[in-house]
């Protein structure tokens, strides 16, 4: 209800990252420019009207039950299912809903990408062959922040850690 990013112990990894697919795009801000009668070759003043789309893209190259519900959101059906002879419980969302997260992504390099608030949208890239694997596309797209002091994004980089007080 605050805003802001929620602490770390509230940040959950969802999966392993497919190699070759993460990405952040900041798309460019759209802008107005206003000319004069005596001066049409450039413009007199440019107002910028709308941000550009902020959002991260990642494939999720593994995952469980407890991933599907938290990126596809909606209710879930529960049932057991028999497979070869063993019985499985299954659980698999049938609504089409919105799903709304905080989105914390860290490259090997120690850059961190924040979204307090990110609409995420998850969807399958699954080729059915033995030399694919399974994947869930998801893209998180940087919403307005809730926080007053919040952007909708922030990246930094990693440094030293605070040294502990009293150490």
């Amino acid at each position: 209800p605050e805003g802001g990013m929620p602490s770390a112990e509230n940040l959950l990894q969802l999966g392993n990252t497919l190699k070759g697919t993460a990405s952040f795009n900041t798309e460019e801000d759209s802008a107005q420019d206003f000319y004069s009668e005596e001066n049409g070759s450039t413009p007199e003043e440019s107002v910028l009207t709308e941000p550009g789309l902020k959002q991260v893209k990642l494939n999720l190259m593994e995952w469980d039950n407890e991933t599907l519900k938290k990126v596809f959101g909606g209710t879930t059906k529960t049932e057991d299912v028999t497979v070869e002879g063993k019985t499985y419980s299954v659980v698999a969302p049938k609504d089409m809903v919105t799903v709304e997260m905080a989105v914390r992504v860290i490259s090997l390099y120690n850059v961190c990408i924040d979204i307090p608030r990110a609409q995420v949208k998850a969807r399958f890239v699954w080729n059915l062959t033995r030399t694919d694997i399974a994947q869930i596309e998801i893209t998180a797209k940087a919403m307005a922040p809730i926080g007053a002091n919040d952007g909708p994004y922030e990246v930094y980089k990693l440094g030293e850690p605070k040294a502990e007080e009293g150490a």
